[in-house]
């Protein structure tokens, strides 16, 4: 589907109520092969790849991939493939994209399903502020140090790796970083780090710069909505309570002998958890 000159591959299953499915971060639409079918009985599942994740083939430096824009992108996707409003589902920077997307244009949103949501700016809105940085220290240590340690052990090693051509390596760091445990990625099956290395650039997109995006701005959406943590990196499970807490309304669950990928990691609780959700939604 072609969207404001951007190419997206999607695939989808089933009829009925549409319901999207947008990806994190180093992932695409193969993300939720566990998901197509539960979820296709009595709706219609769509699956799609965001701008610069396989098997699209934009070229750039990602420094256009920005939550802005993909949430533009997602919009024109609803508009013109779902054809109205819809369940979303959104997994870590799908998450950001998928909040912002609600909180924007709750008229193409019916429920809204935030996986590990890494929306960093809830916990320090600038993330350019050392005084707003120091805020969260005094406010919660713990996850503050949660925070710094992905982004100087993991994050910034991983750019560096990228830059170097080193996809695997970065890939390795972002997993295990973002999983919160060392030797994370290679545990994983050997389709689940294919996939990942076919979308090893994409995580540059942690380069850009994020929206203002606070407690106020996720206030804003209206439409039911459930949050879904693993246990993972602090900072991410702060993130999935502040949000809880900030939407009118929402709800949160903890998959449990899961981290940041509960829907590939335990995706029949998952599954469970979510459809039920759902359910009670409509």
């Amino acid at each position: 589907m072609e969207v404001g000159g951007v190419s997206l591959y999607y695939e989808e299953k089933g009829s009925g109520a549409p319901l999207v499915l947008v990806h994190g971060i180093p992932t695409d639409y193969r993300a939720w092969r566990a998901q197509m079918e539960p979820f296709s009985r009595g709706r219609r599942v769509i699956a799609l790849s965001r701008r610069y994740a396989a098997p699209n083939s934009r070229q750039g430096d990602l420094g256009d991939s920005t939550v802005h824009n993909n949430a533009a992108d997602l919009k024109g996707f609803i508009e013109r493939v779902a054809g109205g409003p819809v369940d979303l589902v959104g997994h870590s920077y799908g998450g950001f994209i998928s909040a912002f997307l609600a909180a924007d244009h709750p008229d193409l949103v019916k429920s809204l399903v935030l996986v590990e949501p890494a929306i960093s700016t809830l916990l320090v809105a600038d993330q350019g502020s050392d005084i707003q940085a120091l805020g969260l220290l005094f406010r919660g240590p713990s996850v503050a140090l949660s925070g710094r340690s992905f982004q100087t052990k993991s994050l910034a090693p991983a750019l560096k790796a990228l830059e170097k051509g080193e996809f695997e390596r970065a890939v390795e760091l972002n997993v295990d970083g973002i999983q919160g445990a060392q030797g994370s990625y290679g545990k994983l099956s050997e389709d689940v780090k294919k996939m990942m290395l076919d979308n090893a650039r994409t995580v540059g997109e942690l380069r850009t710069r994020f929206p203002r995006f606070t407690a106020r701005e996720a206030a804003l959406i209206s439409r039911p909505t459930l949050v879904v943590n693993g246990k993972g990196a602090l900072f991410l499970s702060k993130i999935g309570e502040l949000m809880a807490k900030a939407v009118p309304g929402a709800k949160r669950v903890v998959i449990p002998g899961t981290r940041h990928f509960p829907h590939m990691e335990n995706a029949e609780l998952f599954n469970g958890r979510v459809l039920e959700f759902l359910e009670g939604a409509h």
